[in-house]
């Protein structure tokens, strides 16, 4: 019997189709999707995304119907346990952001993910780095998962949780925006994380190319570039 194997190469890699797990409304897509957006332009293929649920957005990403995600932390692979081992980070981190504690409640001191046993807490579904940081430190009746931050903010608002964990940036777009939200401010910062992009396995060879062009942007000023642009839209929402 005579096998024949069919390798991809990247003359032949025409297009990609990511997805990620937070609505493109939100920081991290709306800096992460222009600035890969352009890097694959650079390399001549043509780059889209969507939105899912991070569950499904990892379900699709790593059985390869999808080409790679959008934006994950370092040692995702640690905390998922190598459960979606299809993925290969691409090591150029593309950014960074603070986790932060947000409340109404106040004259109260938070300032670790230990200190929050008294009290009950949201953040959005998905996020395995708060789910592993709250493992043994949270009960489940303590813990609310929702589908968006804002979701977690109305729900501080009307007094059902103590606590949202979110991004410290997201959380000042949101509560900056809606009145509903006055009186809830940002507690503390509690983790600086950089965020990277991961591609199936299937397209490991394109990885020094993308790594390449992600250097080069950032030395010749376009990768800043796009981040400013990207940054005034979203605080201009």
């Amino acid at each position: 019997m005579i096998l024949f194997a069919f390798h991809l190469n990247a003359q032949e890699i025409n297009e990609l189709h990511f997805t990620g797990g937070a609505p493109f409304d939100t920081l991290q897509p709306t800096i992460i999707i222009p600035v890969l957006t352009e890097t694959f332009r650079l390399m001549g293929i043509q780059f889209t995304s969507e939105y899912n649920p991070s569950a499904r957005s990892l379900e699709l990403s790593n059985s390869g119907k999808r080409d790679g995600e959008l934006h994950r932390i370092y040692d995702f692979h640690d905390i998922t346990d190598g459960t979606f081992s299809n993925l290969v980070r691409i090591d150029t981190p593309i950014m960074s952001v603070w986790l932060s504690f947000y409340t109404k409640i106040e004259n109260i001191t938070v300032e670790s993910i230990e200190e929050l046993k008294p009290y009950t807490v949201a953040y959005y579904r998905g996020r395995q780095n708060i789910q592993k940081m709250l493992d043994g430190v949270l009960p489940s009746n303590q813990i609310n998962l929702v589908l968006t931050d804002e979701q977690a903010f109305r729900m501080l608002a009307a007094g059902r949780i103590d606590i949202v964990i979110s991004e410290s940036r997201e959380g000042k777009s949101i509560i900056n925006r809606d009145d509903s939200f006055a009186g809830i401010y940002e507690l503390a910062k509690i983790d600086e994380t950089k965020i990277y992009a991961y591609i199936h396995k299937k397209y490991h060879f394109l990885l020094p190319k993308i790594n390449e062009t992600l250097l080069l942007m950032k030395k010749n000023g376009s990768y800043q570039r796009i981040i400013d642009d990207a940054e005034r839209k979203f605080n201009d929402k």
